[in-house]
């Protein structure tokens, strides 16, 4: 069989649930194959227009060259059928790769969950939970972010390649990123607390770029440690009053205004259970006094159901830092952090709202597969991601002193 797109092999730093990822196909209980049309690469496109096999022709038919592509890797898109799946789907399987091989995929179908990019030289992959599969490896599994260098073969030119920005160096870039890794892994504190410490962080680097100083990150990352454990810092955290009813408030709203199509029977199941567990009556309407006692008492019993696996929250976080660069993405560090909280408040109420249904708590699959449902619905859309920081900041929530009663449990 012919090979369109070779491929190069590197040896990538990942986390070890990454190197253990196997796709389950079409035993997946919420396929990534459908609700989401599928970019065709400029390369890809060509090669089907080529193709004259019966099974793969209907599906040349339906794919759309686009007037104005942004890149070669985003130049054509094969839309969706009337069921909300991907045409190319047969019977659970994809009919280009049965008739085609693997090679012929779009480069999105490949990749597809991973993240691969250069980082100062270093290939890195992790992978977008998003995925099910994806995301009770990363959540469940204790060692999931212990982190391996494992060989890997990636398409030639797909490898995304980031370098160090606002004049920092490789070296300092990564004791960045290791530090908020680190501090993610402290448990010794609550997991609202590594949060909160985390834009102390963000936000001291944020304000020195802003002063023009010339204290060193590095300054800043020691000035931080030395607080933490001196207990000064966590004694001012704690002062800090929770706001449960903004909490509700503002994450229920993120939840809400985000146009979502439920594709399969299986997303439907999961977004009825939380809006029962949020407390909405038929036309998705609740008062703020049920919103705001449904969410406290599912934060109660998230706290009981998460005893089993403690690193759970924990694990979404240091996917999120680790695959998005954080904070070296979003223009600068605070927005960066703006981004992390929306998410993580986010997941955080959905996992509420799942633990508030029953009587009984919810098994460990439905609260991976929220996550899973919450990044879907969220986590690959650019534009809305940058709306929810103008909001953040534009309601004045985006102020760190009223963000951190949004992280105060």
């Amino acid at each position: 069989m012919a090979i369109l797109h070779r491929t190069v092999k590197l040896s990538a730093l990942m986390p070890r649930y990454t190197q253990r990822f196997r796709c389950t196909g079409s035993a997946c209980e919420d396929t990534c194959c459908i609700g989401w049309s599928v970019h065709i690469d400029k390369k890809t496109y060509k090669a089907y227009r080529n193709q004259s096999h019966p099974e793969i022709q209907p599906v040349v038919a339906l794919i759309k060259r686009l007037e104005n592509p942004v890149n070669d890797s985003k130049f054509a898109v094969l839309p969706l059928a009337q069921t909300g799946y991907c045409p190319a789907q047969k019977d659970g399987m994809c009919t280009v790769h049965a008739v085609l091989g693997e090679s012929f995929l779009s480069d999105t179908c490949q990749n597809y969950p991973r993240i691969n990019r250069h980082v100062n030289g270093q290939p890195e992959q992790s992978l977008s939970l998003s995925c099910s599969e994806a995301a009770r490896l990363a959540l469940l599994d204790e060692d999931a972010f212990q982190f391996l260098e494992v060989p890997i073969e990636v398409r030639e030119g797909t490898l995304a390649t980031t370098s160090t920005g606002d004049g920092h160096s490789a070296a300092l870039m990564n004791d960045v990123r290791i530090f908020c890794m680190n501090l993610m892994r402290t448990r010794e504190l609550p997991i609202w607390q590594r949060v909160a410490l985390l834009g102390v962080f963000c936000d001291a680097i944020e304000r020195n770029r802003l002063s023009g100083t010339t204290v060193s990150v590095q300054a800043i990352i020691d000035d931080l440690v030395r607080t933490i454990e001196s207990g000064e810092l966590l004694v001012t955290l704690n002062r800090i009053e929770p706001d449960h009813d903004a909490q509700a408030q503002v994450f229920a709203t993120l939840w809400s205004i985000k146009v979502f199509a439920t594709n399969t029977a299986f997303q439907e199941t999961l977004t009825r259970r939380i809006a029962t567990g949020l407390r909405s009556d038929d036309n998705g309407q609740v008062s703020s006094t049920a919103l705001t006692e449904a969410y406290r008492r599912g934060l109660q019993r998230l706290d009981q159901t998460l005893d089993a696996v403690p690193w759970f929250l924990e694990n979404y976080l240091l996917n999120e830092i680790f695959s998005q660069l954080f904070p070296f993405e979003g223009g600068n560090t605070y927005n960066a952090y703006l981004r992390l909280v929306a998410r993580f408040g986010l997941v955080r109420l959905l996992l509420a709202a799942q633990c508030n249904v029953e009587d009984e708590r919810p098994l460990l699959p439905t609260l991976v597969s929220t996550v899973a449902l919450q990044c879907r619905r969220f986590q690959h859309d650019a534009t809305f991601t940058e709306n929810v920081n103008h909001s953040l900041r534009a309601s004045e929530w985006g102020y760190f002193d009223k963000l951190l009663t949004l992280i105060r449990t």
